[in-house]
């Protein structure tokens, strides 16, 4: 089973005049084959600051450009307007047009878009739900949405350490 998992969040409060956080996992039958995660600045964004529905959607993205063009496969966030916008034809309502031009761009590339499926998990879960495989609202939830949304906060976490100043983003091809 090929799966893409996407989330992302901001840095302080939201929306963010620091900027934000993103991270992809793809695996394969519980293996990562590709990750990556980084921050994102305003300035960046090319807006005056930068919203957790923009960093969510920033992580599918990028981890949509990891993945090969006859991909298919189910892409799993915890952000249900990131997955209405890039499925179900919801508005793009400040998101910023280089970004959607991104995705469509991806969108194009991917060969197999209509069969690639989409899950919406409930974040933030609770050991006990991470066992029992649903949340407290009934979504399913996974230990790569905690994996990507760890590495969220790391990102977060270093950026705000280095005073503000920008992290290189990082990747990792297989292994983990």
């Amino acid at each position: 089973m090929s799966e893409l998992y996407c989330d992302g969040g901001v840095i302080g409060r939201n929306p963010s005049p620091q900027g934000g956080t993103w991270a992809f996992v793809w695996v394969i039958d519980d293996l990562i084959i590709k990750s990556g995660y980084g921050v994102i600045t305003p300035e960046q964004a090319g807006m005056e600051t930068v919203s957790n529905n923009l960093t969510e959607m920033l992580a599918l993205v990028r981890g949509l450009q990891c993945i090969p063009a006859i991909w298919s496969g189910t892409v799993l966030s915890d952000s249900q307007i990131t997955l209405g916008r890039a499925f179900d034809s919801w508005k793009w309502k400040n998101i910023p047009p280089w970004l959607r031009a991104e995705f469509e761009a991806q969108r194009a590339r991917l060969t197999r878009w209509p069969m690639i499926d989409h899950t919406l998990l409930q974040g933030h879960p609770t050991r006990a739900e991470l066992a029992a495989g649903v949340g407290s609202r009934g979504y399913p939830v996974s230990e790569w949405n905690v994996w990507c949304d760890r590495k969220c906060n790391e990102m977060a976490e270093e950026f705000l350490a280095r005073g503000g100043k920008l992290i290189s983003a990082g990747e990792n091809a297989g292994g983990a």
